[in-house]
């Protein structure tokens, strides 16, 4: 059954084009900027809700690195929006964390945050190299409004949201590259 998640209309690259959506939820860059999802109308958008301190969140990374790196479109979108905000995680922890995929091993930002093991699941996908980490990251606001209807039912916290924004696929927990793979090949079909 597909839900529909934004709301509005959305003007997509032409002025004919327009999308109807539902819902629309706002997060925002790690620089700062407030954005809606609705800004990626037309495009599949794949929703990774995270956290720093979420060890389920680190081998997720490396699903996502692998479908950003086989499914690369203009069609598909990646979003990681770390939502422990709520719960202390600071935008420091964030950019600690993602210089510590990218780095190589040994690396002293990766031994600083030892805490999410990060050494453990390179090893455990044979990965000698850092991340590229090359989709969108962002953060929830300091109120946790998207931690309150995301991140609650756990993360990672994954959602699949059709060109039209209807939510194609959500999951509660790790997923592993396979099923990510399937829905995907659903939608793109």
């Amino acid at each position: 059954m597909i839900t529909s998640l934004f709301t509005g209309c959305v003007n997509n690259s032409t002025e004919e084009e327009q999308i109807e959506y539902n819902t629309d939820f706002s997060f925002n860059l790690l620089t700062g900027e407030k954005i809606n999802v609705s800004r990626y109308a037309g495009k599949i958008v794949l929703v990774d809700f995270t956290g720093v301190n979420c060890p389920y969140c680190v081998p997720q990374m490396f699903v996502l690195e692998n479908i950003y790196n086989n499914y690369r479109s203009d069609d598909l979108v990646i979003l990681s929006i770390y939502v422990w905000m709520v719960l202390g995680e600071t935008i420091q922890d964030i950019n600690n964390l993602i210089d510590a995929y990218r780095c190589s091993s040994p690396c002293d930002v990766e031994d600083n945050f030892s805490n999410v093991q990060l050494r453990d699941a390179k090893e455990y996908y044979k990965k000698q190299d850092g991340l590229e980490l090359n989709w969108i990251f962002g953060n929830d606001d300091s109120v946790g409004t998207l931690y309150d209807k995301y991140g609650k039912k756990g993360i990672p916290y994954l959602l699949i949201l059709d060109k039209k924004g209807n939510i194609y696929y959500s999951k509660a927990g790790y997923t592993d590259y396979n099923s990510l793979t399937i829905k995907l090949d659903e939608l793109i079909g």
